[in-house]
């Protein structure tokens, strides 16, 4: 049995066009899930540039935010130091005032006129008067410091 050489030529042309077919089929179906990886691809990289754009706008907002609030907090602080400031002048008008009361006194009548021109090294209780008037000083640097607060 002995095939002629163009029948056997034919044979080895047909197996070779059938893996040919099989090659090509396979080369198919790899370009194909190519395809839809990239097809996935391209939609990830479209999420992800839409959530970059969303983080950027996020940052601007709490970049403003925190403008916003640096400028409030400014004020508030030079606010403050005025206030400070001013509390400090009222705190040494009030010690001034406690210190003129408390240098102020009055000669007992027991006693002599050396004694009373002498300076004491001790204070003496402060008489009723004097106290009515501290506590009256005291009481409108409290009302002062209480509108300032406001």
């Amino acid at each position: 049995m002995t095939l002629p050489f163009d029948v056997f030529l034919e044979i080895v042309v047909c197996v070779f066009l059938a893996a040919t077919i099989a090659y090509c089929a396979m080369l198919d179906r790899r370009l194909r899930a190519m395809r839809s990886g990239q097809d996935g691809l391209r939609e990830l990289v479209g999420e992800l540039n839409t959530a970059t754009q969303r983080a950027v706008s996020a940052i601007d907002g709490l970049k403003q935010a925190s403008e916003a609030t640096n400028e409030e907090l400014g004020e508030r602080v030079r606010t403050a130091r005025a206030l400070a400031d001013e509390l400090s002048l009222m705190v040494e008008a009030g010690n001034s005032i406690a210190d003129k009361l408390g240098r102020t006194e009055r000669p007992s009548p027991q006693s002599t006129p050396v004694q009373a021109a002498a300076p004491r090294s001790t204070p003496q209780a402060a008489s009723p008067r004097d106290a009515a008037v501290a506590a009256r000083a005291a009481n409108q640097l409290l009302e002062a410091l209480k509108k300032k607060a406001r």
